[in-house]
């Protein structure tokens, strides 16, 4: 696997994401826009915690901010994940290979980018009325970029999925999932 998406700067990462090059693309970057969602939320609680006036339960507020931090690592690996698994994919083409497995990866990848930010969406939620009035509009930002992660990366899953045959009992099950996750990414941000 190449080096991780993390050693670049934001440009390096911007420029390749903008390049011919396969990956990193799509997912890669809903995955890297939920992991900056799930660092605002936890500026919003650390301020929160923080704040002079603060009078609500510290414990449940450190056990979101625990949560959110835990979700942007999960997230993080995702993202490399993704080049990883559309590289393998591409590669198996190329080599002319079986690209079962591969194909695969390129269904769970997103289908568990998905799962993570729709967990951020979910720590956003119950964060909420718990976060101080002057962080509360970036407590809306970070549900509306995990939203939009959660959404973006299902088009990628759709994709991928199409690639079954219709039958398959795989492809039925990441569908129900992948339905699950649309309804669940409401537009709580508004």
């Amino acid at each position: 696997m190449a080096d991780s998406i993390w050693t670049a700067t934001l440009q390096q990462f911007r420029d390749r994401m903008a390049s011919h090059e396969p990956v990193p693309a799509g997912v890669t970057a809903a995955a890297v826009s939920a992991t900056l969602a799930l660092a605002l939320l936890s500026k919003v609680l650390q301020v929160t915690l923080r704040h002079k006036d603060f009078t609500g339960d510290p414990n449940l507020v450190g056990a979101l901010l625990e949560d959110a931090r835990k979700s942007s690592v999960q997230l993080s690996h995702l993202a490399d994940d993704d080049v990883a698994a559309f590289q393998q994919y591409l590669d198996c083409v190329r080599s002319k290979q079986p690209t079962g497995s591969a194909l695969r990866k390129t269904i769970e990848v997103p289908l568990n980018v998905a799962r993570a930010a729709s967990v951020g969406i979910t720590l956003c939620e119950k964060s909420a009325g718990h976060v101080h009035v002057v962080v509360a509009p970036d407590l809306r930002i970070a549900a509306a970029l995990l939203e939009g992660a959660v959404r973006s990366t299902l088009v990628t899953l759709k994709s991928n999925l199409e690639q079954l045959p219709e039958g398959d009992p795989y492809r039925k099950e990441v569908t129900a999932e992948a339905l699950r996750l649309a309804g669940a990414a409401a537009p709580f941000a508004s």
